[in-house]
């Protein structure tokens, strides 16, 4: 019988891709430079009529609109220490408009991020490493991740025929709070905190604010994006898939039970470019909590000696647990139980 193994993954994970948290003011401010460009202005005179929705204004306006909501999270974003801070400030003074609209505009920054950068490197390696000599995804793997991004997706489009997002997040079994692909005995990704993208009907419809993020940053780009904001700022039951660990779920399905039931027996975990911030401690205490026959955990950062201690403050028993720093960056973790 296999070894079973989990891999926790956190921002770290895709910091060759992706803006971390320092990094996020800048990068927003030159995609906000780029939707003011005027080759990229969307007509002043023609509306979205494909979205069935009465009394829609412009689509400049809307491009507009957009325009100004990432100004204010940018503006909003450099006032606290860092855009999860704000969205729980938000959560605490029910303000569910304004966080509505945080996580509409950091989804569609990051789309942005993920069509002008290619994947981190790191999966792609990752993908040709764990595939089986039926070029099969092994059963033993689970992915717990706390990113919202592509990068999973993004990166297996070279294994696959199809350039559809959403395909490929049913061929890797991504799952997450409003959609999930569950199938027990098989890899699997879940998605803690969510993913990039748009939900209807309780989670039964799912929309990705682009169809493939290979695209080059035009007209048509901006068209897309725009579009899907509009939607999403006019369509009463459409909500973004983005999630944060303290919001409740409405699922009977929740992710975090799923999470469990895929990891609960895994000998060895990865944690790849996580701080275990104090937000999803609780989350992370119940999954890792309920892995009782875990005997190694590797922890793969710069800091990592600095993860373990804080490791140490979620998990009961760890003098029972080998844990093992790992601060070579270069590849992802392949652990020895593989």
């Amino acid at each position: 019988m296999m070894n079973k193994i989990a891999y926790l993954f956190g921002a770290g994970a895709s910091r060759n891709a992706l803006p971390i948290v320092n990094e996020i003011e800048g990068r927003l401010r030159e995609f906000i430079d780029v939707l003011k460009e005027d080759n990229l202005q969307l007509s002043d005179q023609l509306v979205f009529d494909d979205l069935e929705v009465k009394g829609l204004k412009s689509k400049q306006h809307y491009q507009n609109q957009l325009i100004n909501d990432l100004e204010w999270l940018l503006k909003e974003s450099s006032r606290h220490a860092s855009v999860d801070t704000f969205a729980r400030k938000l959560t605490i003074k029910n303000e569910f408009e304004k966080l509505k609209k945080l996580k509409i505009c950091l989804s569609i920054f990051f789309v942005y991020e993920q069509t002008i950068n290619a994947p981190d490197e790191r999966y792609d390696s990752f993908f040709a490493a764990i595939h089986n000599e039926l070029s099969e995804l092994p059963k033993n793997i689970q992915i717990l991740s706390w990113n919202y991004d592509y990068q999973f997706e993004l990166s297996y489009l070279e294994y696959s025929n199809s350039k559809d997002l959403t395909t490929m997040q049913t061929i890797l079994n991504v799952n997450h709070k409003f959609g999930n692909n569950h199938t027990r005995d098989k890899f699997g990704i879940y998605k803690l905190n969510g993913s990039i993208g748009l939900y209807s009907r309780g989670g039964w419809k799912q929309y990705q604010y682009v169809n493939t993020l290979n695209d080059p940053i035009d007209i048509v780009f901006v068209n897309q994006i725009v579009r899907k904001y509009t939607a999403a700022l006019t369509i009463r039951d459409l909500h973004s898939n983005f999630s944060f660990s303290w919001e409740n779920e409405a699922s009977n399905d929740s992710i975090v039970d799923l999470a469990i039931e895929a990891t609960k027996d895994v000998i060895a975990l990865v944690v790849i470019g996580y701080s275990f911030p104090f937000f999803n401690r609780e989350i992370d205490r119940k999954i890792i909590g309920a892995m009782t026959n875990l005997k190694r955990v590797y922890f793969q950062a710069p800091d990592a000696d600095i993860l373990i201690e804080r490791f140490q403050a979620i998990k009961d028993n760890t003098k029972q647990i080998d844990l093992v720093p790992k601060k070579d960056l270069e590849q992802f973790v392949l652990p020895n139980e593989l």
